[in-house]
């Protein structure tokens, strides 16, 4: 991608015979005044070329970091999965943070939501009401745009949705209806939702409210809760459905060994990838980044990902099944059964030694070399090509400054010639006109001779 230049025109018009060689001076001049600018054109599209290689670079190193973070979302809660004894009592979810253990739980009660309903129909009657919403012994006013009940009920949703559920139901017939307002609590327990007028219930008291109550791997007497949905351990939630009537339910949390499978095997193909890019960087001819210290960086940097070490029983990579091919082409490969093998005979040792993207292990070194290549403001190559960028930023700059000297140095010459051609021409007009009366004059004496 050079710099495209309005070198202005060197085109000398004039009368003299010695026209053509002004134009030949004029045109040697400006050729060899913009030298420089040919050179920094020349300078502009090898930066240009290494432009281009360190994006091309940095495309496949995004790609290395991407895998990385499918390494890690892999050992996150979606590679995990609970195996519940009964269902019908409760069920279980996992997240981020679960680790592969069992555990029991005891419903002793699910708990239940306070419901009430109004205690007869409700009526519209156009008079003054003060109606307030009661709730856990505490009053809350309702501010209703009238004393329907469906006003009421959208107050007391629009207002307090997030403790209490109004609905206005019809406990009679469609002929003869009877609409009354029916309220439930939205946590767990006696709440006792209750709408006042003036002080005064209107609501009966329909499901009385209990906190839920579980006792977890058999320790204690029991938690109570004002959620049905709980959290035993990190990453472990359960919901509690049904009392499990002194017999505890088994959760069993275990690791699919897929899921990280899959993403090792992206992880190799990635890393790969990465390897034969760089190479193509090496040696001295034909590659733009030859002799480029962010060349040998990268290098060292793959080195670090395939020879990572680790501290517990499993050493290497080779111990997830990643090993580097003998061919010396640098290149990793994957057996997805000696994953498999390590992770069903010691799986903790997986977990130990892939770590996390903050907490260590493997996961942390390679997040941190990812960082170091790809981070915005400090990576090695979006600082590479930002350097590339402005240096030519700059050769345009100087381009555009010599092109403007080059181009007042030749408009300077073409005027100067100009006025030499003109004045060379009044010679030459003068010297054909005292030429062409001597020679007739010679005529004109030989005649008379």
């Amino acid at each position: 991608m050079g710099t495209t230049t309005s070198t202005s025109s060197t085109l000398f018009n004039g009368t003299s015979r010695f026209s053509q060689d002004f134009q030949n001076v004029i045109s040697r001049a400006t050729a060899i005044a913009s030298l420089p600018i040919t050179q920094l054109n020349n300078d502009k599209t090898t930066l240009s070329s290494q432009s281009d290689a360190i994006k091309s670079l940095n495309d496949v190193f995004t790609k290395l970091q991407t895998a990385v973070q499918g390494i890690q979302d892999a050992m996150g809660g979606a590679s995990y999965q609970a195996d519940v004894s009964d269902a019908t009592k409760l069920t279980a979810t996992v997240g981020d943070g679960a680790v592969e253990g069992n555990y029991t739980v005891e419903v002793i009660d699910p708990g239940a939501q306070g419901t009430s309903i109004t205690s007869s129909d409700w009526v519209a009657d156009k008079a003054t009401h003060y109606y307030a919403l009661s709730l856990n012994g505490k009053t809350y006013a309702i501010n209703a745009a009238d004393d329907s009940a469906a006003s009421v009920a959208s107050a007391i949703n629009a207002q307090y949705g997030d403790m209490v559920h109004a609905a206005v139901v019809n406990v009679g017939t469609s002929s003869s209806p009877s609409y009354r307002i029916s309220l439930q609590a939205a946590s767990l327990g006696d709440s006792e939702p209750d709408i006042l007028d003036g002080g005064t219930s209107l609501q009966s008291q329909q499901i009385t409210g209990a906190q839920a109550q579980y006792i977890v791997d058999g320790q204690g007497t029991g938690v109570y809760s004002a959620s049905s949905t709980v959290q035993i351990a990190t990453g472990l939630t359960v919901s509690l459905k049904a009392a499990t009537t002194g017999t505890p339910v088994n959760i069993t949390i275990s690791r699919s060994t897929s899921a990280l499978s899959d993403a090792l095997q992206a992880f190799t193909t990635a890393y790969n990838a990465a390897v034969d890019a760089v190479d193509q960087q090496h040696g001295q001819s034909g590659n733009a980044l030859a002799g480029n210290p962010v060349v040998t960086s990268l290098s060292q940097i793959l080195s670090q990902l395939s020879t990572y070490s680790g501290p517990g029983q499993i050493s290497g990579l080779q111990g997830l099944g990643l090993q580097l091919a003998d061919d010396n082409s640098g290149h990793l490969s994957f057996n997805p059964f000696g994953l498999m093998a390590t992770d069903i005979t010691d799986s903790s040792s997986v977990v130990q030694f892939l770590g996390g993207a903050t907490t260590g292990g493997f996961l942390k070194t390679a997040t941190d070399l990812m960082n170091h290549v790809e981070n915005a403001q400090t990576g090695l190559l979006p600082e590479a090509q930002t350097d590339l960028q402005s240096q030519m930023s700059n050769i345009d700059g100087e381009v555009a400054d010599l092109q403007s000297r080059v181009d007042d140095m030749t408009a300077q010459m073409q005027s100067q010639m100009s006025a030499a051609d003109a004045l060379i021409a009044s010679m030459e007009q003068q010297y054909d006109y005292l030429n062409g009366m001597f020679q007739a004059m010679q005529v004109a004496d030989q005649q008379y001779r």
